[in-house]
């Protein structure tokens, strides 16, 4: 498993604003260029390379609804491809037990398994709020629109030390105004078939 080192997009819109970043659907076996994994359906085209959309989520904060889709959290002890690695997994395992993925929701049933998956996401979770302290919000779009003003000012921002800033999937991504993560952790499981065309 390759887990190479993802650097927070500042000059990379959205992706149905950019011609360089688009969504796909791809076939199953297919991987991301970024951590190695599936990129599962819903994968992200950043210029030539293909991301899953837990790593591509990073390279493009300007999403309308990065906010609903993803959280800052202050954790340094643990690289953000890890991360993704880890959540990815915690999603899959989640979903097999037929719970919600979704970091804010409880389980339906609180025992064995489904308690520490939740209770993961939960410690998960709670970094933001040491991240809102060290900038005042843990909101991704703010600190889009501060990447936004910085580039204006610096060059070599991705030489940045970003320290222990991370982002931290909700367990929601937005395809045409609807929640399509649960299709998503599908496609990673290997239940869900796809050709490979441009959907954004």
């Amino acid at each position: 498993m390759r887990l190479e080192t993802l650097k927070f997009g500042i000059n990379d819109p959205a992706p149905h604003h950019a011609p360089g970043l688009a969504n796909v659907e791809v076939r199953i076996g297919t991987l991301c260029n970024y951590c190695g994994l599936s990129a599962g359906l819903h994968a992200i085209r950043i210029g030539k390379a293909l991301s899953c959309v837990l790593c591509g989520f990073v390279q493009s904060l300007y999403r309308t609804t990065i906010d609903e889709e993803l959280r800052l959290i202050w954790l340094p002890e643990m690289s953000q491809a890890a991360l993704n690695v880890l959540v990815r997994q915690i999603h899959i395992d989640l979903q097999e037990l037929g719970e919600s993925v979704y970091c804010d929701d409880t389980p339906k049933k609180p025992n064995g398994m489904r308690s520490a998956l939740y209770t993961a996401q939960r410690i998960l979770r709670e970094r933001g709020e040491t991240i809102a302290e060290r900038l005042g919000s843990s909101r991704a779009s703010d600190l889009a629109d501060a990447l936004t003003v910085l580039a204006d000012r610096h060059l070599g921002l991705q030489n940045l030390p970003w320290g222990g800033l991370r982002a931290f999937p909700t367990g929601r991504f937005y395809a045409g105004g609807v929640n399509v993560y649960d299709e998503i952790v599908s496609s990673w499981r290997g239940k869900n078939e796809a050709p490979i065309k441009e959907v954004a």
